[in-house]
């Protein structure tokens, strides 16, 4: 009889712990507990994933309406908190970053659709951009680079050749182009300076030749072109 009491205990404790973690359960108050599947109306899944009092807790998986894989959260801080990877219906990599209170937060990577390549970084406040911006070149070099405050685009702004020169220099204020701009050529000579008011191109321009020859001036008025005037060039 000793040998099949395992046997007997497993039978009777079972449907003990089948219950424990019973499919889509709620409590005497209605919160969320244990082990939930959500579906659609055809049957597939929404997302699976554990609650305790009715918040997300470890990993969730979410799915396409096809069945692929969507992406994949972890949840932390009572469900306050989640670091997420999304994905392409391809499998490749679409995003990566923390939610916090469902709110982009912190920095995100967003990545290339056809070869899972990084595309760009962004920072994110309480859902809103904040901070750094950098966008990438297919090789991972770095491509440009800007700020923002406040949801809008503000501070250096910068862009890069291939081989990491400076290509660009300019700046944001509250979302426009403010201030002197400088595009370069690859040499690091100017190849054109100017600057911006409002988002506008303001007062003189210059346009130079590789050797550092003026070739063009133009002046503007929040801008409305004043006047261009070419520059002869020494052969």
């Amino acid at each position: 009889m000793l040998k099949y009491l395992p046997f007997i205990l497993l039978y009777f404790f079972t449907p003990v712990l089948m219950a424990q973690d019973t499919l889509n359960r709620t409590d005497a108050g209605g919160l969320k507990q244990g082990y939930w599947r959500k579906i659609d109306s055809a049957g597939m899944t929404i997302y699976t994933g554990r609650f305790i009092d009715g918040k997300p807790a470890g990993e969730f998986r979410y799915y396409y309406p096809g069945g692929k894989l969507k992406a994949v959260s972890m949840f932390s801080d009572n469900g306050k908190r989640s670091s997420t990877v999304s994905y392409y219906k391809n499998g490749l990599k679409m995003a990566s970053g923390c939610y916090l209170t469902e709110k982009k937060d912190g920095i995100w990577k967003f990545f290339n659709e056809y070869d899972g390549g990084l595309v760009s970084e962004e920072t994110y406040q309480n859902g809103i951009r904040e901070g750094a911006t950098k966008i990438f070149y297919p090789d991972g070099g770095v491509s440009e680079t800007f700020s923002y405050k406040n949801g809008l685009k503000s501070g250096l702004w910068e862009q890069f050749y291939l081989d990491g020169k400076l290509k660009l220099r300019g700046a944001y204020l509250n979302g426009e182009k403010q201030g002197a701009l400088t595009i370069f050529y690859n040499s690091g000579q100017a190849m054109i300076s100017g600057h911006y008011l409002s988002g506008h191109q303001d007062g003189i321009w210059n346009y130079y030749t590789e050797k550092g020859e003026l070739t063009k001036q133009e002046q503007y008025d929040k801008g409305t072109l004043l006047r261009s005037r070419e520059e002869p060039v020494a052969k």
